[in-house]
Parts: structure tokens; C-alpha cells; sequence
């Protein structure tokens, strides 16, 4: 079992999306570090709703003590399905995330936004054709993924982002959602591009989470991890833990 240095504070599980890895949240976990947190950023599979959030449930049920469980984009579904199974879950942030409802995956989720380039994802099917590993194709992935980006960094995010499956994409939420009994902050991006800002407006408020905005893209912590720090903190405080300046 993990074991946190100072049990007067959470630890903190950041859970990367798709088309990124833990990598994105460097910034964050740099600010965190400083304010003395115990900070996790473990591997989001990015092959199933059902078995990346049975993945993540593992990991934070392992963790001594009190946890804050964060999510960026596809990884804010995998928090909300985790989190009825994590007792220690004390609170949820959203970062430019899904906070599916039962019956809701990412793709029914962002049906009435505007129809993308046909062209947006690049598929590599399996070899028994049952499913396909998608790219976000590197042409858009600075352009679209990571707008505010720098382009030499969003050029490597490119090259080495994860991809999810197209089964994922489609799979439905069930009717257990930690934001529904869990309180939840959320971090709306107001320029993103993959998530359209409404669209993360409509999740936050039906999850009745905290709402906070910054002016960032799709993967806002890179450029702006204070924001995500700022909401991570304001957990902690809600739920009784003792946040610090970071």
C-alpha cells in the first residue's frame, strides 16, 4: 500500500486523458510538490470505460488516507466511474473533462457540436479487425489538441501521445457516477477546441461542481497549471483537508 509522507493533506491522483500521457501534468505536479503534497500520476490504459476505471479504482484503493481524484478529458470519465468504488475519494476536479451521465459516452457526448475533419483521427485497426487504437492526427494535434501550446512541445506531444480505442469512445457510462455523490470541482477551458466550452458548462453544471474558467486549450494544466492547482486546492479546503499556497 502507498503511504503519504504528511497525512494532514490528501494525496492527489491525477488521471491523464487520451491522445496525452502523465507527462501533461508536470506543471501541476510541480506546484504541488511544493506545497508539500503527495501527488500520483499513474497510467491511464485507454482501452475501456469499464476496465480503465477498474484500473484507476486499484491504484487509488492501494493509497493510506484521503484522496483527491482528478481527470483531464476522457480520464474526467474515468474518475467519475471509478470513484463509487474508491472510499477515500474525497473530492473530484475536472480538468477540460467528460462528466458523462448513464447511457453517455465521449462521442454521444459531443454529437450536436459541430461535426470535426473527416480526417481528425487516424485508426490503426487491430489484427483481428475487433477494434482500432486512434491517433488524433498529428496535423491537427497542435492546431486543435494543444492550441496554446508551444509548437515545438506540441510537436512532441504529437509523437508520443497515446492513443485511445474507437471501442472506448463509444462506451456507455453506467448508472454509477462518483459526481453524483461526490463533491466535484470543474475547470472549463475557454478556448478549447476538442471539448467545445458549452459542452463542459452543461457537465459541471449538472454535476453541480465548483466552476472555475481559464482561457486555455484542450490540455489547459500545460500552459496554465496554476488553474488546475487553484481548483485542486479549493478540494482540499472543502473537504477539511489543509491546503497551502502553491
Amino acid at each position: 500500500m502507498f503511504d503519504q509522507s504528511d497525512h494532514s493533506k490528501p494525496a492527489i491522483v491525477l488521471v491523464h486523458g487520451a491522445w496525452a500521457d502523465a507527462s501533461c501534468w508536470y506543471g501541476v505536479i510541480e506546484k504541488l510538490h511544493a506545497a508539500q503534497y503527495t501527488v500520483y500520476a499513474p497510467p491511464n490504459p485507454l482501452r475501456g470505460l469499464a476496465s480503465d476505471a477498474a484500473t484507476i479504482a486499484t491504484f487509488v484503493n492501494a493509497i493510506a488516507g484521503p484522496v483527491i481524484l482528478v481527470g483531464h478529458s476522457y480520464g474526467g470519465s474515468v474518475i467519475s466511474v471509478a470513484s463509487p468504488s474508491t472510499p477515500h475519494v474525497a473530492g473530484l476536479v475536472y480538468i477540460d473533462a467528460f462528466a458523462p451521465d448513464e447511457g453517455e459516452s465521449p462521442l454521444s457526448i459531443l454529437a450536436s457540436s459541430p461535426p470535426p475533419p473527416a480526417d481528425l483521427f487516424s485508426p490503426v485497426r487491430f489484427a483481428d479487425g475487433t477494434d482500432a487504437d486512434v491517433y488524433f492526427t498529428p496535423k491537427y494535434y497542435g492546431p486543435v489538441f494543444a492550441s496554446d501550446v508551444p509548437a515545438a512541445a506540441a510537436a512532441l506531444m504529437a509523437v508520443t501521445q497515446r492513443p485511445l480505442t474507437g471501442s472506448a469512445l463509444n462506451e456507455k457510462a453506467p448508472a454509477a457516477l462518483g459526481w453524483k455523490a461526490i463533491p466535484s470541482w470543474y475547470v472549463v477551458g475557454d478556448a478549447d477546441l476538442v471539448i467545445p466550452p458549452p459542452v463542459q458548462l452543461m457537465m459541471a453544471q449538472r454535476a453541480k461542481s465548483h466552476i472555475t474558467h481559464v482561457n486555455g486549450s484542450h490540455p489547459s494544466m500545460i500552459v496554465h497549471p496554476e488553474a488546475t492547482v487553484d481548483a485542486i486546492l479549493a478540494a482540499v479546503n472543502a473537504v477539511g483537508g489543509v491546503a497551502s499556497s502553491a
